[in-house]
């Protein structure tokens, strides 16, 4: 009890000295559990899918725009190891999932959400998969098993510094399914979960792994896009 209410002290007066900003429009914010200021949460998010016809994916979902300050929070995730961001996100995600009908009725039909995988080497250095901690709670209240059925073979070079074209040639046959994954997904309806869709073609490979072992359809869901 002591060392909490220490804690809350000291939390007060940091933030006294040095009161918390959102991330995305440098304003400051008055409550320190909040990550963003209510406007930025507000803008920030933009649900949307986008149809993909002769392609192993049905449609992609995003919830926010990547410029719009999605781009700031999965950075300070990813690189900065700040983990106070994933509060932010579940907000949106609670959010999106509040106002649109159509994302509901997406997730109401999956049976198995599988985020896209990072090289084993890349993992152990940066400590987790950033994709699972975005949305690993939310997807337990829609009770949606996430499963690693997929894994990346092989480390591939950051894909934002290659052309569309090049990304399509370094990531053939990068993934492939797990030993004993066949028989959880014959027949079954996957999502595929990114943090970034940008060309789609991570996703799109991760999708041919399932579409030629018997799934019956798959869809994308990725936190931020700017298509």
């Amino acid at each position: 009890m002591i060392k909490k209410i220490f804690t809350e002290i000291q939390n007060s007066l940091l933030d006294f000295i040095y009161p918390p900003k959102c991330p995305i429009c440098d304003a400051y914010i008055e409550n320190r559990d909040d990550i963003l200021c209510e406007e930025c949460e507000e803008k920030i998010l933009a649900v949307d899918h986008s149809p993909k016809k002769n392609d192993p994916i049905k449609e992609v979902w995003r919830i926010t725009k990547y410029r719009e300050g999605t781009r700031e929070i999965i950075r300070d995730l990813k690189f900065n190891f700040n983990f106070k961001t994933l509060k932010a996100i579940n907000k949106i995600l609670e959010k999106a999932i509040n106002e649109s009908e159509q994302l509901n009725e997406l997730l109401s039909k999956i049976d198995i959400a599988v985020a896209v995988p990072l090289y084993i080497d890349r993992e152990k250095e940066r400590g987790f998969n950033q994709v699972e901690l975005i949305f690993g709670e939310f997807l337990k209240r829609q009770n949606i098993s996430m499963e690693r059925l997929i894994i990346r073979n092989r480390s591939t070079d950051h894909l934002y510094k290659l052309s569309p074209e090049e990304r399509k040639t370094e990531l053939v046959g990068a993934f492939s399914l797990v030993e004993g994954a066949n028989e959880k997904i014959i027949n079954k309806k996957i999502l595929l979960l990114d943090d970034i869709f940008t060309t789609g073609t991570t996703m799109k490979e991760c999708a041919k792994v399932f579409s030629e072992n018997g799934v019956a359809e798959i869809y994308g869901l990725a936190l931020a896009s700017d298509y």
